[in-house]
């Protein structure tokens, strides 16, 4: 990461010492921009803060089996505050040239992406689309690839790198996106199962394709499919399914990790296929993902090595109180947040349900390593968002959670885990 951020600097220094020659004009809206007259040459800076406060309702110890999941010693285990995110972000352009450099300086190693560099990329025009060499997220799910300054509720769902491609959210390596027809666009990306400051080892190869069959302001219907394979290695990260319940600060629950067999290989992949779909109508917002996700070699039964299944999905609404439609980025193929209308500012009611579930787990198959009949966690979110202004939000979601993970067999209780959750936020972002 080093070598990353010393090339970013210099690019940096080479613009602004290119900028002199040139009439330049200096705006602070949307964040402090600079760019010459002739357009050639560009900077700019934005930033994101994210503070978040939790309180836990654990659910209570169960005397038949030993503490799992929420059920700790004391209520107050995880409640509290975090720096949630810290962004500062520098995009700009040489020419033809676009880069973007993003670092989080709130990241700790608690967390599920515990470096600190998430973007450092650069990309050029190629033929009807854009081709990207860097650190960036691959070409995922929607939710996924939502900005965490406009996801609908403070949590992405099990459908993403909260989920199934769990510790893969930014990867280095090419991708290539383009938009056909102005309501057609795919990416596909071809990347090393690691980030800067790790070696370069794994690969993940995919892509992600949306269409829009309804393309009007206020009415939008969205369809997307993806599709990838993680094929890891000795040193590459792995490919893992770890679903978490409750909040960022909630309970992890393992759902299976390639290779994890005794008898494993030293490659082994996940291969998913995920489907999503949304439809905005004026102030209403639903949408929602399924994602089918295979990992081989997890487990062994009766000496012989078995792969998993996952199934993971959610289902989202969202309604602006006050009017405002959700706003389409075609860019990404994912829905941002409008600026509000009233004087009091945008308020928007929330709901998800997530379930993600491995199928093969059973009392003779054990993939999540619990020596249990089942292996699932779902979640209920209720969230209110209140934007006072475009860029300010203030976010209160309500989590309803339960791992079931059955029973242990010889007549032992089955064994749930059911947290609530109640998390504020307050995001500024310029």
């Amino acid at each position: 990461m080093k070598c990353a951020v010393q090339f970013f600097i210099t690019l940096v220094l080479i613009i602004l010492s290119m900028a002199p020659c040139y009439a330049i004009d200096v705006t602070i809206k949307g964040g402090p921009r600079i760019k010459s007259d002739d357009g050639n040459f560009e900077i700019g800076l934005n930033g994101r803060g994210h503070f978040d406060v939790h309180s836990f309702s654990p659910d209570h110890a169960n005397p038949d089996f030993p503490p799992f999941g929420s059920q700790l010693l004391s209520s107050n285990d995880r409640d509290g505050f975090n720096w949630r995110r810290t962004y500062g972000t520098l995009t700009g352009r040489i020419y033809s040239l676009n880069f973007k450099f993003e670092n989080d300086f709130a990241i700790n190693a608690n967390t599920p992406f515990p470096h600190s560099l998430r973007e450092a990329w650069l990309s050029t025009k190629l033929g009807p689309g854009q081709i990207t060499l860097g650190q960036f997220k691959p070409y995922r799910g929607m939710e996924e690839l939502t900005s965490s300054n406009e996801i609908t509720l403070m949590e992405r769902p099990s459908t993403s790198s909260t989920g199934i491609y769990s510790g893969r959210q930014f990867l280095t390596g090419i991708g290539y996106k383009a938009i056909i027809r102005d309501n057609i666009g795919f990416g596909i990306d071809v990347m090393s199962l690691s980030h800067f400051g790790l070696p370069i080892e794994g690969i993940t190869y995919g892509g992600r394709a949306v269409w829009l069959p309804i393309d009007k302001e206020g009415n939008i219907l969205h369809l997307g499919f993806s599709i990838s394979r993680d094929t890891t290695s000795k040193d590459s990260l792995p490919a893992r399914i770890v679903d978490i319940y409750g909040g960022r600060e909630g309970i992890s629950k393992s759902l299976g990790v390639a290779g994890a067999s005794p008898g494993a290989p030293n490659s082994n992949s996940q291969s998913t296929f995920s489907a999503e779909m949304a439809y905005s109508f004026r102030a209403l917002t639903l949408q929602g993902e399924y994602a089918i996700s295979g990992l081989d070699n997890t487990h062994e039964v009766n000496g012989n090595t078995k792969d998993s299944t996952i199934h993971a999905f959610y289902i989202q609404a969202s309604w602006f109180v006050t009017g405002e439609n959700a706003v389409y980025k075609k860019d990404r193929g994912t829905f941002g947040k409008p600026k509000p209308i009233n004087k009091l500012g945008a308020l928007e009611l929330a709901a998800r349900y997530d379930f993600a579930e491995n199928i093969n787990q059973s009392l003779s198959a054990d993939p999540c390593k619990t020596g249990t009949s089942k292996c699932q966690a779902q979640v209920i979110t209720l969230g209110i968002n209140w934007y006072p202004y475009q860029n300010i939000r203030f976010m209160l979601n309500y989590y309803l959670a339960e791992a079931n993970i059955g029973d242990a067999g010889s007549g032992t209780p089955t064994r749930k885990d059911n947290p609530s959750v109640l998390s504020f936020r307050t995001q500024l972002s310029f």
